[in-house]
């Protein structure tokens, strides 16, 4: 009996043992890995960092824009009429002169012969007028006649020139209503649908018979952020923008093949949208831009300007703005304020706050909790990094 106390004693105690020499086995453990680990946190953290890229650029810029024709005419009626004929085919192609409708031209013409008639009457009745003025100036010479008598003939005369004037007048606008039965195209351009049928009574008051729209040149019109209009000027050594590069994307994605010229730029800043109109010309001669269409407009400056680059992942915001982590001569980091402005293949384009020199954090960012922050530095190219962001 005192042999199974002494045994159950000695379990007791090796079991005592035991625990005690865990707990302490992970306290010594925890204890050097906690030192480990404070270690490990205390030690540089590695970052890569490079110089910003110093690149020549042309300044591009996309927006939306409407096609407009250069010259859009209703075709109308300028005298009344019945509607008696058309000469063309919806949606053909008309030139300058060519004869689109005609108006019945009957009673025109009956109005153009009674007014020509009216010539030949006054003119006839003019002679004789000169005729009798003539003799009353020979009899007043030979004192047959009073000198009344020739003040009348010569007043005779003068009615009848005046009379002669109007009806000449008259003969002219018979003559001009009568062209108008014709109806001609004042321009080069596209006719579409027939508004106003054959068989119709029309007036000046009826509205367009047809519309024809100018193929080519033809107009698209768009609009620049009031930022994009600055930054073009600035880069265009002429005064009306004629020396920009526009190009237009069409609907199935390709580029028309013709490049565009601006001509027109608009003297105000729409405060509502703060953009600026702009109108570019291009050829149409395939008549692939249509009035009313709308395309993807591309402009581009054809003078280079010197820019900074730093990657996109690089630069960092908060509520003051935008920043890098900068590399000091002890390998400290430093905060720089930037002031980027616009996106180029990822990339920044830095207006302030670095200098061509400056060594930023490129990689490694997370690894940053504030300034002056000890780090390893490994360099990182400018050509090793534009692969990795393709």
């Amino acid at each position: 009996m005192g042999y199974l106390k002494n045994k159950k004693t000695q379990w007791i105690v090796w079991l005592f043992v035991v625990i005690l020499g865990s707990i302490g086995y992970h306290q010594i453990t925890g204890y050097i890995g906690g030192k480990m680990q404070q270690k490990a946190m205390s030690a540089p953290k590695t970052v890569q960092i490079m110089t910003p890229e110093m690149k020549e650029i042309y300044s591009e810029s996309e927006s939306a824009g409407r096609i407009e024709a250069k010259y859009s005419v209703d075709v109308v009626a300028r005298i009344n009429g019945w509607l008696q004929k058309r000469f063309f085919d919806e949606g053909a192609m008309i030139k300058k002169g060519q004869t689109l409708f005609l108006i019945e031209p009957d009673q025109y013409q009956i109005a153009v012969n009674n007014a020509a008639a009216n010539v030949r009457q006054s003119q006839a009745t003019l002679i004789n007028a000169e005729q009798e003025l003539t003799r009353a100036k020979e009899l007043v010479k030979k004192d047959y006649v009073s000198k009344s008598y020739y003040d009348e003939a010569l007043a005779t005369r003068d009615r009848s020139k005046a009379a002669l004037d109007a009806a000449r007048a008259t003969l002219a606008d018979a003559k001009l209503n009568l062209s108008y039965t014709k109806i001609t195209s004042p321009i080069d351009g596209k006719i579409g649908k027939i508004i106003i049928t054959e068989g119709n009574l029309v007036n000046t008051t009826s509205g367009a018979l047809a519309k024809i729209v100018s193929v080519s040149p033809i107009y698209v019109y768009f609009n620049l952020k009031s930022g994009e209009f600055l930054k073009f000027r600035k880069l265009d050594s002429s005064a009306d923008f004629s020396n920009m590069n526009v190009q237009i994307q069409l609907a199935d994605g390709s580029l028309y093949t013709e490049n565009g010229k601006i001509e027109f730029v608009d003297n105000t800043v729409d405060p509502t949208t703060g953009t600026i109109s702009l109108r570019a010309t291009f050829a149409n001669a395939d008549g692939l831009l249509v009035p009313g269409d709308f395309v993807k407009v591309l402009v581009k400056a054809t003078q280079p300007k010197n820019v900074m680059l730093i990657p996109q992942s690089a630069a960092m915001n908060d509520a003051q703005g935008y920043y890098v982590w900068g590399i000091d001569e002890n390998n400290q980091t430093v905060r720089k304020d930037i002031k980027v402005s616009e996106e180029i293949n990822k990339n920044w384009v830095v207006e302030e706050g670095l200098n061509a020199d400056d060594k930023f954090v490129a990689k490694g960012l997370q690894s940053i909790r504030m300034p002056g922050q000890k780090v390893k530095v490994e360099e990182l190219t400018q050509e090793t990094e534009n692969k990795e962001t393709k």
